[in-house]
């Protein structure tokens, strides 16, 4: 994505029980390029970013404290501050309140009225 907009999808995390798994298989079928990173959080953090060849490159990791594996998209915001008023007055549900991603930026996890659940992501890049 050249130039992303606020409110555009920019990330999507899959979280896994069997990150070998799931790699392989999403290589096998789909050739996606998949790169270990260094997070510098817990010991067990293990977490992989994915190129799916065009549209938003993503992440894969396990999921966090006793979740399923699943989906999260994050959406572009110009601030996580200003986002979580707004998800807030809108009816939704903070989650996970705003974390740093260290020299990357900040998200926060929110649920939409209805279920579903979402992360919002301000990049520490200016633009």
């Amino acid at each position: 994505m050249a130039d992303p907009k606020p409110g555009a999808v920019v990330h999507i995390e899959l979280t896994s029980s069997d990150l070998p798994a799931t790699r392989k298989f999403l290589e096998g079928v789909f050739g996606w390029k998949f790169k270990k990173e260094e997070m510098g959080g817990p010991a067990d953090m293990e977490y992989w970013t994915f190129d799916a060849g065009s549209g938003p490159g993503g992440g894969l990791t396990k999921p966090m404290g006793g979740m399923p594996p699943d989906t999260l998209n994050y959406v572009l915001v110009e601030s996580i501050d200003a986002s979580v008023k707004k998800i807030v007055a809108h009816g939704g549900k903070i989650i996970m309140p705003k974390q740093e991603i260290p020299k990357i930026g900040w998200f926060a996890i929110y649920e939409i009225p209805g279920g579903v659940v979402q992360a919002i992501y301000q990049s520490a890049m200016k633009r």
